[in-house]
Order: C-alpha cells, then structure tokens, then sequence
C-alpha cells in the first residue's frame, strides 16, 4: 500500500532530533564500501552481533565501490556520503582503509577523527594514532605454502598477491617468501608477481608463467579465490589439470571457490571475529581500560580439491548450491525488472518518480526498512540559474533534508517533512528501539549530490546486496534523467542554435559570446544597469598538456568552466573564447562586495576539486574584473579591455583587481 504524506509525519523527525540528545543510545560509525561483498559482510556481521551484546547501535556510511578509475566524478560523489557524518554524535568508529581507496579522502576522515577524540580502531591495517584490528594475513598465506611443502612435498611454488603496496598483500607475499625459506626452497623473484585480485592479472601471470623460461611451477598460491579460479581457467586451456600438473590454492573461500571444480583450497579470513573484536576494544576504549595498540586474528586454512585433498561434504556442498540458486533465481528476478529505470524516466515530476520507485520495493528482499532524503533544492530547477549548472551541494549536504520515501511496514512518500542533516538520521540513537545496524548509502549521480538512503536488513541478512545497490543508482540516474530534462527544457528556449555551445564545456563558444554580449551589454544600458565582466585565462594549460596529455589538459579546461558556472548569481554567461581563456559576463546591480565573491566562489571550487581529486596536478585559473554602470555614450570595448588588463595583473601574481566606478 502506497500512501501520500500525512501531516503528523512533518514534525516527527524534528521530535526525534530535540529528543536524542536526553535520551541517546550509544552508536558506533563504520566507515567502509562495497558492502555485498565478502570480506566486508563478514566484518559487518560480528561487528553487528557483538554491537548487539553491548546495546549500541551501528551506521555504517558507504560507498558502492571503492574506487572508481573509470569515473573520477562519480569517485567524488560517492565519497561525499563520509562528509555526512558528524563525529559529535558517534561514540567510538571503526575504518576500513582498504575499502577507502583515495588517499585524501583517508586522510580528511583521519584527522576529523583526530578532532573528535573519541575511540578508533582500523581494520586490517595499522595506524600511528589509532588501535588496529588486522587479519594475520602473513600467518594464514604462510600455512598454506607450508601445507603445499610439507603434506604434499611440492618445491616449485609460484606466487600471485595483491596490489603493491597494499598491506594484506605485502603481508600475504612476506608470508609466501618465508616459508620458502624456513623450507631451505631458494626464492625466485621470477615466480612471483603482484595482481589486482581479479582475474586480468590472473591471465597474464599465467601467460608469463608460461613463457618466462623457468620450468613450470608444481602449484600456484594466490591471494584471492577470484584470480585462483582464472589462474586454473588458464592452466585448463592449456591442456594441463588442476591438481595433476599443478596445484592452486586461494584465500577468502567465497561460494564460487567453493563451488568451482576443482574446489579451491582457501583461507577462511575471521573477519567476522576481526568485527567482534573491534567493537570490543571500543566498548573497553569507552569505559575506559586500557587498550593494546594492534591486534592480530588468524584466519583459517581449508584445504581442498584444488591442492589434491579432499573437498567439502556433500551435504556443505548441497546448502551451499541451495544459496546460490536463491541468489540466482532472485538476481534473475531482478533482471527481468530492468525496466524500473525506463519506467522512472516516463516521470513528469518528484512525486510521480517517488510513487513509481514504490512499485519497485518489493525488489529488495533483504531489506528491512528504507528512507530517502533528498537535499534542499535538489534539482536547483530555478530560470535564474545557468545552463548545465550542477547541484550545489555536491560539495557536501544542504543544512536540512527532506524526507521524500519512508517505508517501516507501509509506504510514505512525498514531502514527509525535513530535518537538520547533521542528524543524518535520528532515530539510530533512539535507546527505544532494540539495537540495530542502519547503512548510510550516497544518492549521486557522478559528483552531483542528491540525498542518501538509510536502510536496515532484514534479521535473515547482514548487508544490503548489488540489487539494492542497482536499485539506489537506477534511482539516481532517474533523478539526474527528471533534473536534466527540466533543465533541458530551459535550455532550449533559451538557445539560438546549438553551434553556440562549445562542445568540451557545454559553455557558449565565441560565436554564441559575440551573439550575446552585446544584447546583455544594450539591456543593461537601456534599464540603466551596471555591467559585469571576469576574463579568466586557465593557469599552465601548456604544462599540464606537456606533462600529462591532451585528455588532461580538456580536463582542466571542463573543470575551469564548471568553477566559473558555480560562480553565478544572477543571469550571467559564461563563454570559452579561446583555448584556455574563458569570459564571464553580466548585467545587474553589483556592489563590491558582491564583486569579491565571484573569485571566492571559483577558487572554492577549485580547491575542493583539487583537494578531492586524484589527479597529479593543480587546477587553477588567472581573474580580471571589471565593472561599471552603462552609459549613453560607452562602448563595451572599455569593459573588455580593463578585465583583460586586471587579468593580467593577476597572472602577474599581483593583488587581484576589484574594481566598480561610478
């Protein structure tokens, strides 16, 4: 049953918020992503039984990957959700570094952590300030060569880890190379390698194995299920089997491993105890015992098929293949939903494309209760704003956030109220309700925020799985399609043609400058108007070509435009004019203030995106301005010349020009 909002719903949360603070439980943040993932639902799982025996609640704020190489926007947007959290509230917080791929996001969370001074443990690797609470990686990959040695009395053992440099697979390799030696087996750097724990570094450190020129190893120890599958693929197509000619072990033992044939030998990581563990050093932490910096937890060898012993039982196998089927047969369910996205296109407007997402709850089985929050202003559908501009907010949250889609045993949707967001969610410290695990998830499309999710599973499931995680980025995708479509509605009364956009910024070229400039500088002399004009010109475009390419070089270039576009108040235009020089101009009532927070505004931008992004080098762009009221007699020539002239005097390093005569 889908219901429309009720007016007892506005205030509820506005209760809720003044009454937390008298009667809080206490609640512990995770800060992970990837959450349907093994290694993290397991962690996920003792972390919620152990919260659960020491009445705390839990909010776990992820992203959906944990790092985006294809889409550096969408990176941003997705990591904007750990902007969400307000360290105040939490009691104690548990990182998982391995699933927060950039480094500078990593390091803002630290020292907000740092800040709030409450108690911290990290997950599966150490920190200088903080407790950590670590798979004893090295233990667990040296058993396994120790078992391909000593019960199978195999010499030749090539080696495939993870990425370089990070610690589990260092750990994994360390562990690999020592009991080479305590086996008096000489180690040869040729057999062994780092991967990506998929299965294109599979592929190729058999393609090298092969054909490096060492005779062929009697087995193959790799760090991850996923590329051990791959690597005996790859033996397969070769003619040889799997253990016969050579062995492969794994580590992780996820269902299809288990599956496989032959099944993989693998290590049983404790996540599960690492979570338990770590919920207790920050419940000691919090009554104040003394904690021990790190902390080891070893996981457990199950040897297999693949090593030439024996696989699971029977019966093991039977429950394990009866979960699979269930996950099959509901992801197949899912697949023949596909149409949610096209049928949440067809929305005129919020309210319908909220109704329609309803329809499709009954997708997320595993899901106990669901919200969305949408910030304020959300779509910025406002005629006064420029063409393409972006969500606002996707630097961070709005101060308040509308409830748009509540659902705890029936549907709401619709304006249900709003909230101050630095409560995120009030009711994950209500000490009335009985301890729960409630997941943040981001609503973005690339960098443009939107809201979050909160969510909760049912008591058969642990996290969330990839369909509610599809089902979140269908939705945003409608949101961003419904954003779009308004603002393309705008655009196209407003356009003359389309060769009057410059296709790499989606800013006015110089033909639609030269069309417009002088209808906005006439206006402005016929309704007695001050005259706007910022010359910006793209600091070291050359370098940053030179050094790192063209497709940087247009990166830059889009990302000035999109600095000068977050720049705007009223009806101003933007235009690239040249390769790197970009011209801004307006017709208004400016005074100086106003004028001194245009630049605010486009180096704000710019710092965020430097200070968010992962690319190599700095983005930043040289400003002119000029401004004056139009008189009979001037010519815009005076205004182009003093702005490119200020510009200069800009670039030069000098104080920036802001200037307004009378």
């Amino acid at each position: 049953m889908i219901l429309r909002s009720k007016p007892v719903m506005a205030s509820v949360f506005n209760l809720l918020q003044e009454y937390i603070m008298e009667n809080k439980r206490r609640c512990i943040a995770v800060i992970t992503s990837e959450v349907c993932e093994v290694y993290q639902s397991l962690l996920l799982e003792g972390i919620k039984k152990q919260a659960a025996e020491n009445n705390f609640n839990v909010a776990v704020f992820a992203t959906y990957f944990s790092q985006r190489l294809d889409s550096p926007l969408n990176e941003i947007g997705e990591n904007n959700i750990f902007n969400l959290i307000n360290y105040d509230l939490f009691d104690g917080f548990i990182v998982v570094p391995n699933c927060v791929a950039a480094e500078n996001v990593l390091d803002r969370i630290t020292q907000k952590l740092l800040k709030a001074n409450k108690p911290v443990v990290f997950i599966d690797k150490e920190n200088e300030y903080f407790t950590s609470v670590c798979s004893n990686d090295y233990n667990s990959f040296k058993n396994i060569v120790n078992h391909l040695i000593r019960d199978h009395g195999l010499t030749r053992i090539n080696c495939l880890t993870g990425f370089k440099g990070m610690n589990l697979s260092e750990a994994r390799l360390q562990g690999y190379i020592d009991a080479l030696r305590e086996n008096n087996i000489p180690v040869e750097e040729n057999r062994y390698d780092y991967g990506d724990f998929w299965r294109v570094a599979a592929v190729s450190f058999v393609e090298k194995m092969f054909t490096c020129g060492l005779e062929l190893p009697q087995a193959v120890v790799c760090a991850n299920d996923t590329m051990a599958i791959a690597v005996c693929r790859e033996i397969f197509k070769r003619g040889l089997n799997v253990p016969e000619d050579i062995a492969v072990t794994g580590f992780d033992r996820i269902m299809e491993g288990r599956l496989h044939h032959p099944s993989i030998s693998s290590v049983y990581p404790a996540m599960s105890e690492i979570g338990k563990k770590a919920v207790e050093v920050l419940y000691d932490a919090m009554s104040g015992k003394e904690v021990e910096k790190n902390y080891l937890i070893d996981g457990e060898f199950f040897p297999s098929e693949s090593c030439g012993c024996a696989g699971d039982s029977v019966q093991s196998l039977r429950d394990e293949m009866d979960r699979y089927n269930q996950y099959v047969e509901h992801s197949q369910y899912f697949t023949n939903s596909i149409y949610m996205y096209e049928n949440l296109q067809e929305s005129s407007n919020i309210d319908e494309l909220f109704i329609g997402a309803a329809n499709y709850r009954h997708l997320l089985n595993d899901i106990d209760t669901f919200h969305i929050f949408l910030c304020d202003n959300w779509d910025e559908l406002n005629e006064k704003k420029s063409l393409f501009k972006k969500n606002k907010e996707s630097l961070g949250y709005s101060k308040r956030v509308t409830t748009k889609f509540s659902e705890n045993g029936s549907f709401l949707t619709g304006d249900l109220g709003s909230f101050n967001s630095e409560y995120m969610f009030p009711p994950i410290f209500d000490n009335n309700l009985s301890p729960n695990m409630y997941f943040f998830f981001p609503v973005n499309f690339q960098d443009i925020t939107f809201g979050y999710v909160v969510c909760t599973c049912t008591e058969n499931s642990v996290t969330p799985d990839a369909i509610c995680r599809n089902w979140i980025k269908y939705l945003s995708n409608a949101l961003e399609h419904l954003r779009s479509n308004q603002h393309l509605k705008w655009v196209l009364k407003r356009l003359e043609r389309i060769s009057e956009i410059d296709s790499l910024t989606g800013v006015y070229n110089r033909t639609g400058y030269e069309n417009r400039i002088y209808k906005v500088f006439e206006s402005a002399r016929d309704q007695d108007k001050d005259f706007l004009i910022i010359m910006g010109d793209l600091d070291c475009l050359k370098k940053i070509n030179d050094n790192y390419g063209h497709a940087e070089g247009d990166n830059a270039i889009r990302i000035i435009a999109k600095a000068i576009q977050n720049s705007f108040t009223e009806d101003e235009a933007v235009a690239r004019i040249g390769g790197d020089e970009f011209i801004m101009f307006g017709a208004g009532s400016f005074d100086e203030e106003k004028l001194k927070e245009y630049p605010d505004r486009i180096n704000d931008y710019l710092d965020h995106y430097n200070e968010n992004s992962s690319k190599p080098y700095i983005i930043a762009i040289s400003l002119g301005i000029y401004c004056k009221k139009v008189s009979e007699n001037s010519e815009l020539k005076e205004w182009l010349d003093k702005a490119d002239e200020n510009m200069y005097v800009n670039k030069k390093g000098k104080i920036k020009v802001f200037q307004k005569e009378q």
